[in-house]
């Protein structure tokens, strides 16, 4: 059996024991207990931190998913993949548990448990309330592409000043010095780039989901909202959250060819 396939075995094991346990959770005595729910979350949440850090894990957890014949549409989040296996259907309450599940990996720091982050929110309704009271239908794609010009100024990363290679140059007939690097996740951990693309809707694309990222976990993170302009108060927290979630470790170089290869640190969707 190779290593893939018995990865595969051991997620589909741990997936099909949850489905059981949320089973015995629905249909048991105890069917009220929250007790019960949270412990089944907190194995979802464990098996999620482990397919969000371990690339190998979350490609063998898709290849189960492909075996199984459960299909996902591409913008399904890796959350609600593990919900909707383990719950069995898919609805509003599941919605809600994954996004509680991902705010969680997110929010709550690395020695608290996932169960103690909730119950100090207030639950797992007021931890889902939080992610969506904060979101506006009056962001257009201009503003969220305003917020990450303006958030990603204040970052200051090493790996961002190497001399740029031939394939990564700016296009000189955008408003705006940025292009867009296509990043190889290596398997242990690292990442290279490998490519790099000057085209000013591809450019456009990727600072509104920049903008629109940093919005939200710069929102999540500060959990309320001020009084006063929107546009103007999000630009403010953008900027404060952006200069702060960027981390490059210790290893990161950049090699001869100009490729930058990084470990143990997060790096944003634009490269300028």
């Amino acid at each position: 059996m190779s290593v893939q396939t018995q990865i595969k075995t051991d997620i589909h094991k741990r997936l099909n024991a949850m489905h059981t346990a949320r089973a015995t959770w629905e249909e048991g005595t105890l069917r009220a207990s929250n007790d019960e729910l949270y412990a089944i979350l907190e194995s979802v949440y464990a098996l999620y931190a482990e397919l969000k850090t371990e690339v190998g894990k979350r490609r063998a957890f898709a290849a189960l998913l492909t075996d199984l014949e459960v299909k996902t549409q591409a913008n399904t989040s890796l959350a609600l993949k593990v919900i909707r296996y383990v719950f069995g259907t898919q609805g509003r309450r599941e919605d809600a548990y994954a996004r509680v599940v991902a705010i969680a990996h997110d929010m709550k720091s690395p020695d608290q448990s996932f169960t103690s982050y909730v119950q100090e929110c207030g639950g797992i309704e007021e931890v889902r309330r939080v992610s969506t009271s904060t979101k506006s239908t009056a962001m257009s794609k201009e503003d969220f592409k305003k917020l990450a010009l303006e958030g990603l100024q204040e970052v200051q990363v090493g790996v961002s000043t190497f001399d740029l290679p031939t394939f990564i140059q700016p296009n000189t007939d955008y408003e705006e010095d940025y292009a867009v690097a296509l990043v190889r996740c290596n398997d242990n951990g690292t990442g290279t780039i490998v490519y790099g693309c000057n085209e000013a809707g591809v450019i456009d694309a990727v600072l509104v989901s920049s903008g629109k990222d940093l919005d939200e976990r710069a929102q999540e993170s500060l959990a309320k909202l001020d009084a006063g302009d929107l546009a103007s108060k999000r630009a403010r927290d953008v900027k404060e959250f952006a200069s702060k979630m960027i981390r490059v470790g210790p290893n990161t170089t950049i090699s001869a060819s100009g490729d930058a290869t990084y470990t143990n640190g997060a790096a944003s969707h634009v490269y300028g």
